[in-house]
């Protein structure tokens, strides 16, 4: 197993309005349950890397002119006993998603890593058949909108994480 390095800056993946709503209102369901730290719902792409504002800022914004927003197929819910892929939303890898990863990780000199795309609704180490039976009880929705790139300052402590910048893919 690969270890985690968890402090650092990272690109996260967001989602138009009526993707966050439903996206949150999963991850708020879940949260009232099993009392989870609280966090923007959101999708990893790529990271840990070194910030440095001005250059990132260009590249940012040729990304964002090069990717429009698009459409990810969500495929059910996921668990694994590990705090920060603790319950989550599975990602079908498309080529949009792969082709701005890529894109990503060449631009920011990143190795290229084995990914896991999904989106956390819960952070922290539960009961399997409590996950379970959370699953049970949620619907998840089939496609959600990503339309926006977000340079995200991440620390041990999941409250202290904080979006630097974000950009929009029109």
């Amino acid at each position: 197993m690969v270890s985690r390095i968890s402090k650092g800056y990272w690109i996260w993946g967001q989602f138009d309005i009526q993707s966050t709503q439903l996206l949150t209102s999963l991850y708020q369901k879940i949260n009232n349950k099993l009392n989870g730290p609280k966090f923007d719902v959101h999708l990893t792409i790529s990271g840990p890397f070194p910030y440095e504002e001005e250059m990132h800022t260009q590249i940012f914004e040729s990304l964002s002119e090069r990717f429009e927003q698009f459409n990810i197929q969500l495929n059910g819910m996921g668990r694994k006993n590990e705090f920060f892929q603790s319950l989550f939303i599975n990602v079908a890898e498309n080529e949009t998603l792969k082709s701005l990863k890529n894109n990503i990780d060449q631009r920011f000199n990143l190795d290229k890593a084995e990914y896991f795309p999904h989106i956390s609704l819960f952070y922290g180490i539960k009961d399997t058949t409590l996950k379970t039976d959370i699953i049970s009880e949620l619907k998840v929705p089939k496609h959600i909108v990503l339309d926006k790139l977000s340079i995200v300052r991440v620390d041990e402590e999941v409250k202290s994480w904080k979006v630097l910048k974000f950009h929009s893919l029109l």
